[in-house]
């Protein structure tokens, strides 16, 4: 496994526990099925229905540091990244 890999692994850790320990209630109860784009190391987060409403308030409030994407109670939405440029990606 490469050190890019790792790394990938450990912050997404991270993120599921930031959520887990600190926001997974309430969020789970007053915004159910919303897109969550988490930055983990300060624990602050941007909420709304879809990736790119989402994706944009983070670039805004986060700039290029890594975010980690998905829905909030599950289901199929999940993105790792930082600042999106031109519908990609990048970290």
């Amino acid at each position: 496994m490469s050190l890019l890999e790792q790394d990938k692994q450990q912050f997404v850790q991270n993120a599921k526990r930031v959520y887990a320990d600190s926001l997974k209630d309430k969020l789970e109860a007053e915004h159910f099925g919303q897109i969550i784009g988490l930055e983990p190391e300060s624990g602050d987060y941007e909420l709304g229905d879809t990736f790119q409403i989402v994706g944009q308030k983070c670039r805004a409030r986060f700039g290029a540091r890594p975010v980690y994407y998905f829905r909030v109670g599950g289901g199929g939405a999940v993105k790792f990244g930082g600042a999106a440029r031109h519908g990609r990606v990048s970290r």
